[in-house]
């Protein structure tokens, strides 16, 4: 049976040939994409290779050869194009031998050449991402750095390092340098480190962004390298102890620790670092900066924030002003005051913008939230919360700001807002299951904590935690902590948590001047 056109197509079909510059043109035929074209042609391509059809090339390495369509090769690999296309002697060879690579190695990378499929392993990777190199499969090298980046550890990172800078991986040589900064006390108690250079220890221990507790972490870390080595690295102390920052440590330390050091005794150079310490400690406070150098100088963490903000706060009374201390000019500058007067408020970092949630305006708990752009250097309304609270906690959970107990003028409360900057409403979600103000909330492993506070029905601290799990909608109490603490600090690394301070007993009792402030760092 004849099959009938729709009339429309009938006339494109009778029509001649459309003139591609003609602007004029009304009717277009549409342009149909088969997105599992490509797939199809290269499953049926290796089927082919698979019973060595049409192959006009065989790949050999080691005692292992590998058919091929020289084709399909050139279309994938530069490596390939520029050896079958050009005028070397393999673009007409029947077998071409590649020496450089082990043929288990060459059947996966010629394997993922027809499928696009390769498993990278902790067996294989090492002679994998090189191999990938070499036949400048970029995809496959990427995923191999991907894969060392997962795999990253304080007892393998300084070999990871040194594997992407052997290969050219700069964006894993980075990466693993900076988990080695940020994890430098780990990775100074693994072999890895014992058994570098000298050269490696000193641009490693000379790096402004170690995240350590103190300095103690780099002196230690420079005798435990010597001694394992000592008759051959003990004259290297001088050149190590340059880059160790013996002023940033307390007196009792260079006095107790390091004078004592058998090692530091025997190298004058290493009594001067040390008598300039000394020197360094003996001047008043705003002298210190006359010894300015490299080894005064604080060292500055990638994971340290570049700004810090004090908003609001009471001194008596409640004040708008906002001030904010750049690290890295060590300063600190005025900037836009807040909209109203403000202390005891919730304060976090958001998508870009740092938000002011309740507080004390010095008559009433309220329930305004602001956000503050760094930016443009301006405060802006959002919608008000549902509760007029302060003394809250306030933290960002999926993209959510939460809003946690507080104080509402006449008791402590337990409920909790959530704020979605999307629709810019705020929502309730399940209470807490007692009552906390002054409590310190953070989030860690996907999941908030509300840590100590008041009650509200004592005068004492709370030692309890408890965590909220968003998917459940549901708070559950963890282990109490073994101290009762209240408007505490809370700091999350990994997957373990800090926090600190405690409010005294007789704290509303005191009439000394207290200014209550609320910080907040920021990365931008």
């Amino acid at each position: 049976m004849e099959m009938l056109l729709p009339p429309v197509c009938t006339k494109l079909c009778h029509q001649k040939p459309l003139d591609l510059k003609d602007d004029n043109t009304e009717i277009h035929c549409p342009v149909t994409v088969n997105p599992w074209h490509m797939k199809k042609a290269f499953k049926i391509m290796n089927e082919l290779r698979s019973q060595n059809l049409l192959c006009d090339v065989t790949i050999v390495a080691e005692d292992m050869e590998i058919a091929a369509h020289r084709v399909v090769l050139a279309a994938c690999s530069p490596y390939f194009h520029a050896m079958f296309t050009g005028e070397m002697s393999e673009s007409r060879a029947k077998k071409v031998r590649i020496k450089e690579v082990d043929g288990w190695t060459l059947r996966m990378l010629i394997d993922y050449i027809y499928t696009a499929e390769i498993q990278v392993t902790e067996e294989n990777v090492q002679v994998l991402l090189p191999a990938a190199g070499l036949l400048q499969l970029q995809d496959v090298k990427r995923t191999c750095c991907e894969f060392l980046e997962s795999q990253l550890h304080p007892i393998n990172c300084l070999g990871i390092r040194a594997f992407a800078d052997m290969h050219a991986c700069t964006d894993l040589l980075n990466k693993a340098n900076t988990y080695a900064e940020q994890h430098f006390s780990d990775v100074v108690l693994s072999e890895e480190y014992l058994n570098l250079g000298v050269e490696q220890v000193c641009s490693l221990i000379s790096s402004d962004k170690l995240t350590i507790a103190s300095e103690e972490k780099v002196f230690e870390a420079v005798i435990a390298w010597v001694n394992h080595d000592k008759d051959v690295r003990q004259e290297l102390m001088a050149r190590l102890m340059e880059h160790v920052r013996l002023p940033l440590l307390s007196r009792e330390y260079l006095v107790q620790r390091v004078e004592e050091e058998i090692l530091v005794k025997n190298s004058s150079a290493c009594k001067d670092y040390l008598i300039e310490a000394m020197k360094y400690h003996l001047l008043p406070t705003e002298q210190r900066a006359l010894m300015k150098s490299t080894r005064t100088k604080l060292r500055t963490p990638a994971s340290l924030p570049k700004l810090m903000m004090v908003v609001g706060g009471q001194a008596p009374k409640a004040i708008r002003s906002v001030e904010c201390y750049d690290f890295k000019e060590e300063r600190w500058h005025q900037v836009a005051e807040l909209p109203s007067r403000r202390c005891r408020a919730g304060m976090v970092y958001m998508g870009g913008m740092v938000y002011a949630v309740g507080g004390f305006n010095g008559s009433l708990r309220v329930r305004t939230v602001d956000s503050y752009d760094p930016v443009k250097d301006q405060w802006t309304s959002v919608a008000n919360m549902q509760d007029r609270r302060s003394t809250l906690g306030a933290a960002v959970l999926n993209g959510l700001l939460y809003a946690v107990g507080g104080f509402d003028g006449s008791t402590g409360l337990s409920s909790v807002e959530v704020y979605n900057l999307k629709t810019n409403e705020w929502f309730h979600v399940a209470p807490m299951n007692t009552r906390r103000s002054s409590v310190g909330v953070g989030v860690v492993g996907g999941k908030l904590y509300a840590v100590g506070g008041y009650d509200g029905a004592s005068r004492q601290c709370l030692s309890s935690v408890e965590c909220y799990d968003a998917n459940t909608n549901e708070w559950s109490y963890v282990a109490e902590m073994s101290t009762r603490r209240s408007g505490a600090g809370f700091f999350n690394s990994q997957k373990l948590f800090y926090f600190s301070r405690c409010v005294p007993k007789d704290f509303f009792k005191s009439n000394s001047m207290i200014l209550f402030s609320t910080l907040i760092f920021l990365v931008v």
